[in-house]
């Protein structure tokens, strides 16, 4: 990634009557510099990208989630993400992905 900005915010339960709780929102847009650009459409591999079939696009992220205080260091959180034009390539994506975390903490 050669730029990017993003952004988000948390929320804590407390004004809802759950001061244990976070709601939480991100955003992210990240893309790549044209000479990068040329270096992968020439078929340069980088770490994540490099199959010389670049559709090149700036790469979105969005992701949002809520952490549940079951009990004093036990947490559950659920978290969705979208991220559209993976890898910098818009004929990839967009995907979908959702997650489930129990943090226990003793």
């Amino acid at each position: 990634m050669d730029w990017s900005a993003s952004g988000g915010l948390a929320v804590s339960g407390q004004g809802w009557g759950r001061a244990g709780d976070t709601v939480g929102a991100a955003f992210n847009v990240g893309g790549l510099s044209a000479s990068h650009r040329r270096f992968l459409e020439a078929g340069g591999i980088g770490f994540l990208t490099g199959d010389g079939k670049l559709a090149a696009a700036p790469e979105v992220a969005f992701e949002a989630y809520y952490d549940v205080r079951l009990a004093p260091g036990l947490n559950l959180t659920t978290n969705g993400q979208l991220l559209v034009n993976p890898a910098y390539n818009a004929d990839r994506g967009p995907v979908p992905l959702l997650a489930l975390r129990l943090h226990a903490a003793f």
